[in-house]
């Protein structure tokens, strides 16, 4: 998982509080970054379009790595009103004059666009995490920390909220990843929450460039070849060997950011045995070669 967060390089771009008071209820339109709530106090319910309604308490977080439209109302018996994504302090819906209900913190992330498209596939649709979960302590004590902070108007509340809220994300995509809340969805927490699949993925992001095929990815599983084949791919929505060119297209990207290799570097640092077949690669998967996808990188590039 960190090594997902890691090339996913989150950033809290926006997080601020949310109220509510008497019979309220919002419509928003879908945007393309991820977005999340953290339940400071209260209840709300988000309906998502193409996802199942969710009732969130105090406590819970959530996370839509993709953002379809959604509405947020006090309950189903609420009319939404449509409303566009803002960016002011504050934002209070429902009765003016009547008592808050609910509170939360709300916002979203900006995902690094070179590996965005790959690495939000192989998240869930929805990443859900209740609150004061026993098996995630260390999450509810995050929460207790951000629900102090949004309450504070000390130095640097801001900076230190957006710090606090990005560990959150890691936390809960950590805790998402245990077997019992995986759930059904494919992608690379079903895959790690997995007994069978999870030795052989470790491996393989802890050793990019070694020489991988399904044998000895199975090997590592201790399976059968044509076992772990099926089960791959179901979990993952990826055959073994797909997945590993799109994993290491994504870390030579990453690389090419950070460190500022050669193509020869690049090939021999990700598993290929010549520049060639690592551009041929790379291409299939990125759309451009890599020195096309360097030059994007440049101060001034596109």
């Amino acid at each position: 998982m960190d090594v997902l967060m890691s090339l996913l390089r989150p950033q809290a771009v926006l997080s601020k509080v949310i109220t509510g008071a008497g019979s309220w209820g919002v419509r928003k339109p879908r945007y393309g970054d991820p977005a999340f709530c953290l339940m400071l106090e209260g209840s709300c319910v988000l309906e998502a379009d193409g996802l199942a309604s969710v009732t969130l308490s105090q406590g819970d977080f959530l996370l839509l790595p993709e953002t379809p439209e959604f509405t947020l109302s006090a309950g189903p018996e609420a009319t939404p009103s449509f409303s566009a994504l803002d960016h002011s302090p504050h934002t209070r819906h429902g009765d003016a004059s009547a008592p808050v209900t609910m509170r939360m913190l709300g916002g979203y992330f900006r995902f690094d666009p070179a590996n965005a498209a790959l690495l939000v596939a192989l998240l869930p649709p929805v990443i859900h995490v209740r609150g004061g979960d026993p098996d995630a302590p260390r999450l509810t004590r995050l929460v207790e920390l951000i629900a102090e902070e949004a309450d504070a108007d000390g130095a640097c509340r801001d900076a230190i909220l957006q710090r606090l809220v990005e560990v959150l994300l890691i936390e809960a995509a950590r805790v998402q990843s245990a077997p019992d809340l995986a759930g059904r969805h494919r992608g690379l927490i079903t895959g790690l929450a997995d007994p069978v699949l999870a030795p052989a993925l470790r491996a393989l992001h802890a050793d990019i460039a070694h020489g991988w095929t399904v044998e000895g990815l199975a090997r590592t599983a201790s399976v059968s070849r044509a076992v772990f084949a099926q089960k791959f791919t179901r979990a993952m929505g990826l055959t073994p060997m797909q997945y590993l060119l799109e994993w290491r297209v994504a870390v030579a990207k990453d690389l090419m950011r950070s460190e500022g290799l050669s193509i020869a570097q690049l090939a021999q640092r990700v598993g290929y045995q010549s520049a060639t077949a690592f551009t041929t690669a790379f291409t299939r998967v990125a759309g451009a070669p890599p020195t096309e996808f360097a030059r994007t990188l440049a101060p001034g590039g596109v």
